[in-house]
């Protein structure tokens, strides 16, 4: 693997072997990435596909690591981090970011700027890119409201492309990009007062604050909302709130949310994932799907996607 090592380091200086995922992932658990890379450009990005694709190498693209559950026996591929992504550009009534800008750092800009419509995301600590590919929002309020269109990086010929947002299908915590690296995006705010756009941002903030726990890492919330139900709720009726297996926890606080209180493995967090869709399933017939991404081995059973796969 001294090859793919020196290709990726002749590309990026910015490339690791065996580099801990414990480190990025926002649950703090995880183990080592084979390669490590955080590419500084699309030049630099395009090689590193380019090499993943010929090699035929496994491929985990991540933001801020907000929204993964990584196996403690790591990832034997390349991991893109989007963290020297993290250029912004606000003009007129439009903001571009690269893929690894903070969500935090959006709305700095939209405050600056007079920029409304963005509020929502207030507290969610993710980045643009994985914003994107998981249409983050709340029950209302969805990013692709705000999106013109996506810059992405084709994975089959290594081309550049920007698609307009018509083009691209968005869902309930989806968005079907898939085979393709998204590289930046173009949002579209409304002109607003900039108190009215502050206030707003802090209302969104002291409502993150007083429900979900966010004293301790966690990866938000972990099963997406069954149609016209709270998956929080069920978990909670069905008497899981406080559950624990090793170091991890179902929060007191916020039944959807699993949480590391100081020691977990990934191995804790999938058992006590198991546990809940086995409960809510028993009680309610319900089939609960997780909201966060599940790469790589758990209980001798491969659970890592297919492809190419970017999360928060």
């Amino acid at each position: 693997m001294d090859w793919i090592k020196n290709a990726l380091q002749e590309i990026c200086k910015d490339t690791a072997e065996n580099f801990p995922l414990s480190y990025i992932t926002s649950l703090k658990t995880g183990g080592p990435a084979r390669f490590f890379v955080s590419p500084y450009n699309t030049e630099e990005i395009k090689k590193i596909l380019d090499v993943c694709r010929r090699y035929n190498l496994p491929l985990l693209v991540v933001g801020k690591g907000t929204n993964l559950l990584i196996s403690d026996k790591g990832f034997d591929g390349v991991v893109i981090s989007t963290k020297n992504l993290n250029k912004i550009q606000a003009e007129n009534n439009t903001i571009y970011c690269q893929a690894g800008v903070l969500l935090s750092a959006v709305l700095k800009t939209c405050i600056v700027k007079s920029l409304k419509g963005l509020e929502f995301l207030s507290g969610i600590p993710g980045t643009a890119g994985g914003a994107v590919i998981s249409n983050a929002g709340l029950k209302k309020e969805w990013i692709s409201e705000k999106i013109v269109s996506v810059d992405v990086i084709s994975l089959v010929d290594i081309k550049e492309l920007t698609l307009p947002k018509e083009d691209i299908t968005f869902g309930y915590r989806t968005c079907r990009l898939e085979g393709y690296f998204i590289a930046g995006v173009l949002f579209r705010p409304e002109k607003g007062k900039r108190e009215k756009i502050k206030m707003a941002i802090a209302d969104y903030m002291k409502k993150r604050i007083k429900t979900q726990p966010l004293e301790y890492p966690s990866a938000g919330s972990v099963f997406k909302n069954p149609p016209g139900l709270f998956a929080g709720m069920l978990i909670e009726k069905c008497g899981l709130k406080g559950y624990s297996i090793g170091g991890a926890s179902i929060s007191d606080k916020h039944a959807n949310f699993i949480i590391n209180k100081g020691n977990a493995t990934s191995e804790d967090i999938y058992k006590i994932i198991c546990k809940v869709k086995e409960e809510v399933k028993r009680v309610y017939n319900i089939k609960l799907e997780t909201e966060i991404k599940i790469i790589g081995s758990f209980g001798g059973e491969k659970n890592e996607d297919s492809g190419t796969l970017w999360w928060r």
